[in-house]
């Protein structure tokens, strides 16, 4: 059989299964979820650690996931916004779930998050009421999570250059642009403030969003490789370094 032909059906295949995605994400808020909102752990092979995590507990449900519950509700006190301390909670419970004890996290002065012991490094995405971790014991890591709505199209011109936006698919164009945004964010996470310019100091070069894939990008003079997964409802992108 034509080798071609081959690469060309597979190609159709994970084309289908974006347009299912698609239709999931218009039904997915009728679905049923679990009380069990821990969405699983990735090991990769040099040593970088994923997971995710779907809030829909309340405050006092994530409060009892901890050790010493009295102690972690000290720390929320501070925040006047509900949300806020459900997200606060969720990764820190996340974080437990992937490292199997409790750290403590805290924050450099430009808002980056690290481990207070430096056992690993870490990078800390949310929105809506997902978050999501990335750790390397090693390397820098960057994560970043997007619900996939059209929010995007009113805001890719503050994140993505002429160049990009011109490789963008038009029949999964939400898609597309949410994984954009995400690969943009994630980098940014890493180089911080060494880049000033999004725009044109971060660059992701052409791809055809699948279920899940890489993305190539750069971030000044260095070129990295950024992991990708598309779910119902939300885009995830994770690069280490």
């Amino acid at each position: 059989m034509n080798k071609n032909f081959l690469i060309t059906k597979n190609k159709i295949l994970e084309k289908r299964k974006l347009i299912i995605i698609q239709l999931l994400i218009a039904v997915n808020n009728n679905a049923k979820q679990t009380k069990d909102m821990f969405k699983g752990k990735q090991s990769f092979e040099d040593g970088t650690i994923t997971g995710r995590w779907h809030i829909d507990e309340t405050v006092e449900e994530l409060l009892e996931k901890f050790d010493n519950p009295a102690d972690i509700e000290k720390k929320i006190v501070v925040f006047l916004s509900e949300k806020r301390r459900l997200e606060f909670l969720a990764v820190r419970v996340l974080l437990k779930q992937l490292l199997g004890c409790e750290k403590a996290i805290d924050y450099n002065l430009d808002g980056s998050p690290y481990l207070k012991d430096r056992s690993y490094n870490i990078s800390i995405s949310h929105s809506g009421k997902d978050v999501a971790i990335a750790l390397n014991p090693q390397k820098r890591v960057g994560i970043d999570l997007e619900r996939i709505g059209d929010k995007v199209f009113r805001v890719k011109n503050k994140y993505l250059s002429a160049s990009e936006q011109s490789f963008v698919e038009a029949d999964s164009e939400k898609i597309h642009l949410t994984l954009l945004w995400c690969a943009k964010e994630a980098l940014y996470k890493i180089v911080g403030n060494e880049i000033k310019d999004i725009i044109n100091g971060i660059t992701i070069l052409p791809f055809v969003p699948y279920i899940s894939g890489i993305i190539e990008g750069k971030a000044g003079k260095d070129e990295y490789i950024l992991n990708y997964q598309v779910e119902p409802e939300i885009c995830l992108v994770w690069t280490a370094k």
